[in-house]
């Protein structure tokens, strides 16, 4: 009878640990900071209005933020951080296209609620190369 109950409490105590350890494996790693900013004009030095960052859209004073993207992922005890790597695109019809470009070799590891200031892009009007046909 008592070694069924110390057989009973010896698996008790294996599966919570085992739970424990799994729990503490899974965590939360960041694809990309909340990224923050104006774009503006280069020549007139004006905001310009619904200009593509990423997924979003400027407003009329140019302001435009990105939403943190963040992913779980299953890892061992002492294994770094994954780098980070942000390309988000910046287009306007009739200007050049630019992008916000991040890197950090350990970034991966940022804790919630990161925040990239991009603060002032300017854009360069287009060349506009008349057809002559």
């Amino acid at each position: 009878m008592m070694t069924l109950r110390f057989k009973t409490f010896c698996n008790f105590i294996l599966v919570i640990g085992i739970a424990f350890l799994f729990q503490s494996c899974w965590v939360s790693r960041c694809k990309r900071p909340k990224i923050v900013g104006y774009i503006y004009d280069s020549i007139t030095r004006k905001p310009i209005e619904n200009c593509k960052v990423g997924e979003s859209l400027t407003d009329q004073n140019g302001y435009f933020q990105l939403k943190e993207l963040r992913y779980s992922q299953f890892t061992f005890v002492g294994f770094e951080a994954p780098s980070l790597m942000v390309n988000e695109p910046v287009n306007k019809e009739g200007y050049q296209k630019k992008a916000i470009e991040l890197f950090n070799p350990f970034g991966g590891g940022i804790k919630k609620g990161a925040l990239h200031n991009a603060d002032t892009i300017f854009l360069s009007k287009s060349e506009i190369i008349p057809d002559f046909k």
